[in-house]
């Protein structure tokens, strides 16, 4: 398929190890202007920062976070940067890890409706003690919401702002992506999701 770029955009995948095994998490980020390395390289301390602070706790020690990976979207050739996480950071609850594809969904929220213009992360390594008939606490829940914020909060310290990015309208690929700004989260409800692809094969 065609490079689709995305105007003034940078991915951010957050990358973890649990049992071995990647579990990544990818965040888009906006900034108008002109920006490169440098700038790239105060996004991703500042997310690596605010995810070990606030997401890090909520996930078993069984997962570690180990580097943040950046590019720009703008055009098929674009600046990148990794960050290794040095050393690792750990999950904070000391306990038994629910299954790999056990997950818990946070929907990004951009006050416009349509399935285009939300977007989620999706949190794994959670607390197996903490779910009961396939639900998860709400204080974990909500500190998920939380760390997001915190998450969305250090990126716009350094100019750049969470977005949802929509790469289709009525079911046809866009020439170039459409961004929209994450003005707050959410869960639906307490239910754990499973994402069979996290499974070890």
């Amino acid at each position: 398929m065609a490079f689709q770029p995305v105007p003034d955009t940078a991915r951010v995948a957050v990358v973890h190890t649990r049992a071995l095994d990647p579990m990544v998490n990818v965040l888009y980020f906006r900034r108008p202007g002109a920006w490169g390395l440098p700038e790239l390289d105060d996004l991703l301390h500042a997310v690596r920062t605010a995810w070990a602070t606030w997401i890090m706790p909520n996930l078993t020690t069984g997962v570690a976070l180990v580097r943040l990976e950046a590019r720009g979207e703008r055009a098929q050739e674009d600046v990148s940067l990794q960050m290794p996480v040095i050393p690792p950071v750990s999950g904070g609850y000391n306990g038994d890890m629910a299954p790999g594809n056990v997950s818990f969904v946070v929907t990004h929220l951009t006050g416009l409706t349509g399935r285009s213009r939300r977007g989620r992360t999706y949190f794994g390594a959670l607390p197996e003690a903490e779910i009961y008939t396939d639900s998860l606490l709400r204080a974990r829940a909500d500190n998920f919401v939380t760390g997001l914020m915190q998450v969305r909060q250090a990126a716009l310290d350094v100019d750049w702002t969470h977005v949802v990015v929509s790469r289709w309208l009525n079911k046809v690929r866009r020439d170039v992506a459409d961004t929209y700004a994450v003005i707050g989260y959410r869960y639906s409800d307490l239910t754990v999701d499973s994402q069979r692809r996290r499974l070890r094969k």
